[in-house]
């Protein structure tokens, strides 16, 4: 009797466990078919190769050369700069810490998907975005932020105290680097086929950064344009800088007009997002490129023509009259003229009277006062 219940017991557990293997097995195949049914799916859309995986590496590969760009400029400013301020050392120390990382995620992500999900494009479409990307369109914000700021004190010292532009140029800069962090956090937790559902929120990021650009731009040589005196020497270095200030507004909103237009056109490939990898390169470029120039721009190209211990250094001392003013180095840079001395170069003739000493005639002091000053 015991043996019949206990055998009874045993095919009931029996039955009981192929029942469970039964369901198991068939929860498999449902969940392994709507996979396969949501792969073909994607499949049958899925952009080619040369505009996921390829576009991808491609960015990476132009990110490397703009950061080792970025990497000379930074070598370039310790070595001409060694007396320069301890904050711009700071500045330049923070942005070069940043773009290592900043680099080193992208080399990361593009491990990913060319090497950990290699033989398996759909996968990268059925998986959440990797997290080294959305911390990639993290770091980049911070980067552009901070020279955003960066170049709106430079519009403040340059307007002399101007509060109204700088707030607004801050203002840009944060709200954009607001609306990246929740497009970052945003992006984590979807998938890659799935950043369209962000394309407002990308969008608007993309074109505060732009905005911030164009704006910094233009207020810059509004107020550099004011400085200009009508002399050829004192102008030059001024629309020098105008120039450079231009070109360096127009290159990054312009990449960052790119990176949103490709985004709304072909938001289902990565070349939107190998044109983000350089956004970035370009702001700490920008910002080196900045420092490294304020020897070019205050005398002929030379590096023994400046110096860096904050003197200001006299571009023109020009004549009196009702246009007459002293444009210096630290007017150009935005610095504190008051607090700091200023060294003019005056051209002076003296007439001495002696008996082993020849009289300077009227002709020679008209000449010497004539003949332009050498710098």
């Amino acid at each position: 009797m015991s043996a019949t219940i206990t055998a009874a017991a045993a095919g009931s557990a029996a039955s009981a466990s192929v029942a469970s293997a039964a369901a198991a097995a068939s929860a498999s195949a449902v969940a392994a078919a709507k996979a396969s049914a949501i792969a073909a799916a994607l499949a049958a859309e899925l952009p080619p190769l040369s505009q996921t995986i390829g576009a991808l590496f491609v960015g990476w590969g132009i990110s490397t050369l703009v950061f080792g760009m970025f990497c000379l400029q930074t070598w370039t400013y310790f070595t001409r700069y060694p007396s320069d301020s301890i904050w711009n050392k700071m500045l330049v120390s923070l942005i070069w810490a940043l773009e290592v990382t900043h680099q080193a995620l992208i080399g990361h992500a593009c491990w990913t998907y060319t090497t950990t999900d290699f033989g398996h494009v759909e996968a990268i479409f059925l998986e959440e975005t990797v997290w080294c990307v959305s911390a990639v369109v993290l770091l980049g914000a911070v980067v552009g932020a901070i020279v955003k700021l960066f170049l709106g004190y430079r519009v403040y010292k340059i307007s002399k105290g101007n509060y109204l532009w700088f707030g607004i140029i801050s203002s840009l800069a944060i709200s954009q680097l607001g609306t990246a962090i929740a497009f970052s956090v945003q992006a984590s937790q979807v998938l890659i086929s799935e950043l369209i559902k962000l394309k407002t929120l990308g969008t608007v990021s993309l074109s505060l950064g732009a905005a911030t650009d164009i704006v910094t731009a233009l207020v810059l040589c509004f107020y550099l344009h004011t400085m200009r005196t009508g002399y050829r020497r004192s102008d030059g270095v001024i629309n020098r800088l105008i120039v450079f200030s231009v070109n360096t507004g127009a290159l990054t909103s312009a990449f960052s007009l790119s990176v949103v237009v490709l985004y709304q056109v072909m938001p289902n490939n990565f070349i939107f997002i190998a044109i983000y990898f350089l956004v970035c390169k370009l702001y700490s470029n920008s910002c080196l490129a900045t420092l490294n120039s304020r020897r070019f721009v205050g005398g002929r190209g030379t590096d023994a023509q400046a110096n860096t211990d904050g003197s200001s250094h006299a571009l023109a001392v020009l004549p009196g009259g009702p246009r007459s003013r002293q444009v210096t180095l630290n007017d150009l840079e935005g610095k504190d003229s008051k607090a700091n001395l200023q060294i003019g170069v005056r051209q002076e003739v003296s007439v001495v009277r002696d008996d082993k000493v020849p009289t300077l005639s009227y002709t020679d002091l008209k000449d010497a006062l004539e003949r332009p000053v050498a710098f």
